[in-house]
């Protein structure tokens, strides 16, 4: 089970490694514009809330960005898996 749990939090890290190893235009991209420089702001959401750094790639790559309903979609739902892993599942700890 604690095998399980550590897979779940490594996944959306790893993932969003590959890809900016594979495909860095599709990881800056929605980050470019910004006063920050570039690599600190995906850097900054790899640590802290990696699945929504993902789905805000995928939605800019697919969708258009948080624009459309389908990409906001997209980020708000990577944010609130973030939330529950942040959460630690204290929920199920008060039962």
């Amino acid at each position: 089970m604690c095998l399980l749990a550590a897979l779940g939090l490594i996944t959306p890290r790893l993932i969003l490694i590959l890809l900016w190893l594979f495909s860095p235009a599709v990881v800056l991209g929605p980050f470019t514009g910004m006063p920050i420089p570039s690599p600190v702001v995906p850097l900054l959401g790899l640590v802290f809330l990696p699945t929504t750094t993902l789905g805000l790639c995928w939605a800019t790559a697919s969708f258009g960005g948080v624009q459309s309903f389908s990409g906001l979609l997209v980020v708000v739902i990577g944010l609130v898996i973030d939330a529950g892993l942040i959460g630690n599942g204290r929920g199920i700890a008060r039962r």
